[in-house]
């Protein structure tokens, strides 16, 4: 049996408590102003159809919440007045009971009106890199743990999982490796399993001791078509020879290319293919991952400095997770949550399931609090 040991405070209930602040108020006027304006021909500009459809929800999401939560305040007076007649307050208390639970769906439901999604959030594409960090053989073994944890997780969510590149250690586990997931949501979903990953057991080549070794994670947006993010006028495409003994694996070797991003200067070798086309195509999908990838850190640099959550470069040596194998325990940094049951999460089960969840509520929370606070400081301004 698996279970959740320390759990973070339930992500509906921080959007009741984001939602019942003055700047949420504030954005609900300003979006139902420029609905009505739009509507009246009042306002002076034309609004895209985007745009209209986006206030519409607004309104009706955040106008249900704010609703219910009159409801909720009239039974409480009612409770009040009426505190002498048993009855009667059990079955007021009983409609606060149900009123309580439809205001933790419709602040939810509100929540997701208000926070758009973005062309990145919709991406079926990302690639995975796997690196063995501090630790030696350990970190290696680690390395492969984890890339075999995320293809059982990936297996199971019905993802296509690709590995493009991958260098094996003499002992076991990887150095690194580099894999393409596909799949609905994939990139939403994994954008947050990037970073430093740590292991504490007692290792298979020292058993005198407990052991702590790392492993990284980064996590690359791939875009739907490579050409529109890297047309071929913008690379040049280069024959290679890579160093190294012949024998069987010579024409392998020969059949290596560099494709490099003329306005970037950015460049991606690739001789893992024995065919020269298939390694042209995995240079093109590394390139177009990496030039995405600095768009998505564009857009991070622009966003709240308070994030808990990094996505991008940013998030590569960020300390995310720590799995404790002798106490049976897997913990989430950013979450303050723990998990038990160790064997079931490394299959890539629902203990790691449930923390992609709760990273993915967690992040629309924070995209939340700014949306309403860049309202709430342009109307102070």
């Amino acid at each position: 049996m698996h279970s959740v040991i320390r759990s973070a405070r339930r992500f509906s209930s921080a959007y009741r408590e984001i939602l019942s602040t003055a700047n949420a108020e504030k954005f609900f006027d300003v979006t139902r102003s420029r609905l009505n304006d739009t509507k009246t021909g009042a306002s002076s500009s034309a609004a895209s159809s985007t745009d209209i459809s986006y206030w519409q929800d607004v309104v009706e999401k955040y106008g249900s919440f704010h609703a219910k939560i009159g409801e909720l305040s009239q039974l409480q007076k009612m409770s009040e007045e009426n505190s002498g007649d048993g009855e009667l307050k059990a079955l007021i208390e009983a409609d606060k009971q149900a009123i309580e639970s439809e205001i933790e769906e419709s602040a939810s439901s509100a929540a997701l009106a208000i926070v758009p999604l973005t062309d990145i959030d919709v991406l079926s594409k990302c690639q995975m890199e796997f690196t063995s960090g501090v630790g030696g053989t350990e970190a290696m073994l680690f390395a492969g743990e984890l890339m075999e944890m995320y293809r059982g997780y990936a297996m199971r969510r019905g993802w296509r999982w690709n590995q493009l590149q991958v260098e094996t250690a003499a002992l076991g586990g990887l150095r690194s490796a580099l894999v393409s997931v596909e799949g609905e949501g994939v990139y939403r979903a994994l954008r947050f399993e990037a970073g430093v990953h740590r292991v504490q057991r007692i290792p298979v080549t020292d058993k005198s001791r407990m052991h702590t070794s790392t492993a990284s994670i980064s996590v690359l947006p791939e875009p739907e078509d490579v050409s529109v993010v890297i047309p071929s006028t913008d690379v040049s495409i280069e024959a290679m020879r890579a160093s190294g003994p012949g024998g069987q694996n010579v024409n392998k070797r020969s059949t290596a290319v560099r494709v490099t991003h003329k306005p970037t200067g950015i460049a991606v070798h690739c001789m893992d293919e024995r065919f020269q086309h298939l390694n042209i195509q995995i240079a093109f999908q590394r390139l177009a991952a990496i030039i995405m990838q600095q768009r998505v850190d564009s857009v991070v640099e622009k966003s709240s400095s308070d994030r808990k959550l990094q996505v991008g470069s940013k998030a590569r040596a960020e300390k995310v997770r720590t799995y404790n194998f002798k106490d049976d325990r897997v913990t989430d940094h950013r979450l303050r949550m723990s998990f038990s049951n160790l064997e079931e999460f490394m299959q890539g089960g629902e203990g790691l399931h449930h923390f992609i969840e709760r990273l993915d509520e967690m992040h629309m929370m924070e995209r939340l609090e700014e949306i309403l606070n860049a309202e709430g400081d342009a109307s102070r301004e």
